[in-house]
């Protein structure tokens, strides 16, 4: 019986950019969502990931405590059966506590869920994102006619009245750097989009277009014509110092944590990213998908990044047999200065050292960092949808 591995060999860095949670039948013990955004195929197989919240804490056979799980799985989209593979446990904090990893499975392994249960709801739902992507991608080989079957699902397809394609949408976070509406993000969380929005503290939502780019260092400049009464302070002297206390504000998983903005806590761990990059620097904040673009704030209130991306940590568990903890990646502070700079950006830069409360800084952060939605146009039949990078 042929043998499916779960993991291939990719990069450790993952974006921690949107993200696309569609909520699922629940029992009273846990809501459940599943996220379209990660669906993808693995050996014939559709693979997603599917989140628990649950109302109260769990207890692990660890001892330790956990509130939420996410759960990924494989699934036959001919057959709607499914295996588990992978769980990772959460605690109170969002911090991974646990991950059980299942390293091979046999097909034979694969089993029908529940009828009516939050797998069985994701099972289908994962495998009509695939169906989705596939549009326009298959047909008959050249030269060989379609057959009877085939023909006639694309007559009565023809004959019923399309529905209109239903627009796509992810999100990330930004930054206010001037008050005449300029936003910076990442690069990544604006790509391949047909419109953008940006949504700030006070739930407006402004629509936005694209100024500039920096691919090879993963920022981007978006503009809107109102005027935000708040904007972020760059510090002066922005290179990150080993070791200094800092703070992330952002809009991680709006499907499930809301649409508010997020605080997280931590200390800069190293001041070079992936595999030494100068230009990112480490920081041990816990740092969710939809969060990259938000800012990284020193005890001032100033800004010294931008948040870009998170360490896999069930890859390089997969890899390095260890399980890391909140490693995560930001843009330094001189580089994003230097795009700023580069766009003649009228920003605050700001040599204040007085250390705030942390209150205060979460107060102040919110108010001049924004939820960024990029929306790209669903595919129509016969044409080939771009997925999200």
């Amino acid at each position: 019986m042929r043998i499916v591995l779960f993991f291939s060999t990719m990069a450790l860095a993952a974006a921690a950019w949107a993200v696309d949670w569609k909520a699922l039948p629940s029992p009273a013990e846990y809501g459940a969502t599943v996220d379209l955004d990660s669906v993808s195929q693995q050996q014939g197989l559709g693979r997603f990931t599917l989140r628990r919240a649950y109302a109260g804490a769990q207890s692990h056979p660890s001892g330790k405590d956990y509130y939420s799980t996410r759960l990924s799985y494989l699934a036959n989209c001919s057959s709607g059966a499914a295996a588990l593979v992978v769980t990772q446990y959460y605690g109170e904090d969002r911090k991974l506590i646990q991950a059980d990893i299942r390293p091979s499975l046999k097909r034979s392994e694969l089993t029908s869920p529940e009828s009516g249960s939050d797998v069985a709801a994701a099972v289908k739902l994962a495998c009509d994102r695939l169906a989705e992507k596939a549009q326009g991608g298959s047909g008959s080989a050249q030269g060989s006619p379609p057959d009877a079957g085939s023909q006639k699902k694309a007559e009565a397809a023809q004959a019923s009245p399309k529905k209109p394609p239903v627009p796509r949408s992810s999100s990330g976070s930004g930054i206010v750097v001037s008050r005449d509406g300029h936003i910076l993000t990442s690069q990544h969380v604006v790509r391949e989009c047909d419109s953008y929005q940006v949504i700030d503290n006070a739930t407006r939502i402004l629509k936005a277009s694209l100024q500039a780019v920096d691919a090879a260092k993963d920022l981007a400049l978006l503009t809107v014509e109102e005027r935000f009464p708040s904007v972020a302070s760059v510090r002066k002297e922005a290179a990150p110092r080993l070791g200094e206390a800092v703070i992330v504000v952002g809009y991680p998983l709006v499907g499930v944590l809301g649409t508010r903005p997020s605080v997280g806590f931590g200390h800069i761990s190293s001041t070079v990213g992936v595999r030494g990059n100068p230009a990112q620097m480490q920081i041990s904040v816990p740092v969710q998908r939809g969060a990259s673009g938000g800012p990284v704030f020193d005890q001032a209130g100033n800004v010294i990044g931008v948040v870009v991306s998170k360490l896999d940590a069930l890859k390089v568990a997969e890899r390095m047999g260890d399980l890391p903890q909140n490693v995560n990646f930001a843009i330094r502070g001189e580089v994003l200065r230097a795009f700023l700079e580069s766009q003649n950006i009228n920003f605050t830069a700001s040599e204040d050292s007085a250390r705030l409360e942390n209150t205060d800084i979460a107060s102040r952060g919110a108010a001049v960092t924004v939820r960024v939605r990029c929306i790209r146009e669903a595919a129509t039949a016969g044409s080939t949808a771009s997925s999200p990078q």
